[in-house]
């Protein structure tokens, strides 16, 4: 079967896609990519699979982006690439990612005058995600994205799709209880859980003494920015340190531009010096060796319905490390945590607060909690369990 797989972006750094690409080409089908190309030095994704680059500056995209819901000439242009790509390479069935992208899509396959089935691929939920965005704020901008247009739309760019991945069965629910049209049968659950075999690494540390004293340490590795709750748990953390609670914090991961200030303005307050320390970029293979020096995991995240539209990655690669988890109450987090006692969940920062000294002050706990959580993950959360999933899926074309 010939798959054509259509993502708005450079491909090379989306872990999601680039697994699903190899669980399709292992499973004898011929892989075709349409992406971006942005000017940056990309290397081949992989073998045996052709890729198809549009070359467009990164700052133009994120223009015709944000006009998407004024003017829609990113669609338009989508649909006449997609047109051209499935006319090229006599693509058998079309997989899209990200709702927006949906439109575009049915457009193309529309204009080929084929009938290609169309799955799309929804990484988050949308409607809601967006409003979130730094790019969106802003008078002029609020006006031009017009966020909230994508609340009606939904429901238009769903019915495009013949079907639909998700991230959980959560929202799988969710959006059936919304929309009752739609049947179970038409979605495909695929949480985003880890490759095993790309996370036996050890690696050394380019940094060998991270803090002044040996005690037992927090780590949050991910985007930092207030919806993460990165700077409610600073906030708990600067209390504990006051406190004389022994606990240190390794923060690793990119600040959101429009967060930038604040964060290092409390990460660099002389209450907290040498109990604190931040990386701002590691490469993912590196993440196994920093799993070693730590001791507790955290995935604060705002309780909202984009971070409880799934489970993060991080969640999955914390419990393969072997390591307690503390986690807001959203849904699909708390109901894993809760599963396979691997972790404490928290509702308010009082209940953060106990939890971190809980595992804190009880280091057998953290061992049992993450032993727990990474015989869950080598049993049930990596791609060799849940691939069929995607396979299945595709048998029904």
């Amino acid at each position: 079967m010939k798959i054509g797989v259509v993502v708005d972006n450079e491909l090379n750094n989306d872990k999601r896609v680039l697994r699903e690409i190899e669980i399709l080409k292992l499973s004898g089908n011929e892989i075709f990519v349409l992406c971006f190309d942005f000017g940056n030095k990309l290397n081949s994704p992989g073998t045996d699979i052709s890729v198809t680059r549009i070359n467009l500056k990164k700052k133009l995209k994120d223009i015709l982006f944000l006009f998407l819901n004024t003017i829609p000439v990113y669609e338009w242009l989508w649909s006449s690439w997609i047109e051209t790509f499935i006319l090229k390479n006599k693509i058998d069935v079309l997989h899209v990612h990200d709702l927006y992208m949906s439109r575009a899509a049915h457009n193309g396959v529309k204009k080929t005058l084929k009938k290609v089935p169309l799955i799309l691929d929804l990484h988050e939920n949308y409607p809601f995600a967006v409003t979130t965005y730094n790019w969106t704020k802003g008078f002029l901008r609020s006006r031009i994205s017009r966020t909230k247009d994508w609340v009606v739309k939904e429901r238009e760019y769903l019915f495009y799709a013949d079907r639909i991945i998700v991230l959980s069965d959560d929202f799988r629910d969710l959006l059936i209880s919304r929309y009752s049209e739609l049947s179970e049968s038409n979605f495909t659950s695929l949480p985003n859980v880890p490759d095993l075999s790309m996370m036996k690494g050890t690696g050394s540390l380019p940094v060998t003494n991270l803090f002044k004293q040996n005690s037992p340490v927090l780590f949050y590795y991910g985007v930092i920015a207030e919806r993460r709750g990165v700077f409610d748990t600073l906030s708990v953390f600067t209390d504990l340190v006051k406190e004389k609670v022994p606990v240190n914090f390794l923060l690793i991961g990119p600040v959101d531009k429009k967060d930038k200030n604040r964060f290092y303005s409390l990460i660099n307050l002389k209450e907290i010096a040498g109990q604190i320390h931040y990386i701002p970029w590691i490469n993912s293979a590196e993440l196994p060796a920093y799993l070693n020096i730590i001791d507790i995991c955290i995935a604060p995240f705002h309780k909202n319905p984009q971070h409880e539209s799934g489970v993060a990655n991080k969640i999955y690669e914390y419990m393969y490390g072997a390591k307690p988890i503390i986690v807001s109450d959203c849904i699909p987090q708390q109901k894993l945590i809760e599963k396979h006692n691997c972790g404490l969940v928290f509702k308010n920062l009082k209940e953060l607060h106990d939890s971190i000294i809980t595992l804190v002050k009880d280091p057998e706990l953290r061992s049992i909690m993450g032993q727990n959580g990474l015989e869950a993950v080598i049993k049930d959360y990596n791609i060799e369990t849940i691939k069929e999933n995607l396979l299945q899926l595709y048998s029904n074309f």
